[in-house]
């Protein structure tokens, strides 16, 4: 006895299923850079190994997202105004953390966990050139897109062993936004109780 599970769907043409897939994962990693944007770059890799679409348009869809996510918070810090809930001594240990590795820490604050919103905003209380940050903002979110794009195109690679990534690609596609839609979830109903802390 076999089971079938349905693949892409035959009505879509190459064309139509590639822009689809653009506009999903742009929305997608558009909400879920500020929780779990990873997710969403490796279930794009796995997009890009089946060929729907193209790994350099995912990196720079990504980068561009991610860096405006980071000027966003710097910005309105620079302003004043707090996204995330920040006592005073949080803000002084990150201060001695941007003091001692400031490019390192907007180089790679995307992969350290917890850390992706709260150094941008952290940066926004120094006094650093806008466009130091802006420049250093870019890199980081270039190097984030990459890595993880690249991880999500050698996850699409292994995948591949044991089904047809081309044929079921939509299934793998929506295997990871419910993943996604977990994680993100479960970080929304643990923030109030981080919060009350």
């Amino acid at each position: 006895m076999s089971i079938t599970i349905t693949s892409t769907p035959a009505f879509l043409s190459s064309s139509t299923l590639s822009i689809v897939s653009y506009l999903t994962i742009y929305f997608w990693i558009s909400l879920g850079i500020i929780f779990q944007g990873e997710i969403a770059l490796i279930g794009a890799g796995h997009l890009i190994y089946a060929g729907t679409v193209n790994f350099w348009a995912i990196t720079f869809i990504a980068t561009f997202l991610s860096s405006l996510n980071g000027e966003i918070f710097f910005t309105f810090s620079k302003f004043g105004l707090r996204f995330l809930p920040l006592s005073q001594e949080k803000i002084l240990k990150v201060g001695k953390l941007i003091e001692r590795y400031k490019t390192f820490l907007l180089l790679f604050s995307r992969f350290i966990y917890g850390m992706r919103n709260l150094i941008p905003m952290a940066f926004g209380f120094t006094n650093i050139k806008h466009i130091e940050f802006a420049i250093l903002n870019l890199f980081g979110a270039f190097i984030w897109a990459l890595t993880f794009t690249t991880a999500g195109f050698i996850s699409g690679n292994v995948t591949s062993i044991f089904i047809d990534v081309k044929r079921y690609q939509m299934l793998i596609l929506g295997i990871f936004l419910g993943i996604s839609f977990t994680v993100t979830m479960l970080k929304i109903l643990k923030f109030p109780k981080q919060k009350g802390k």
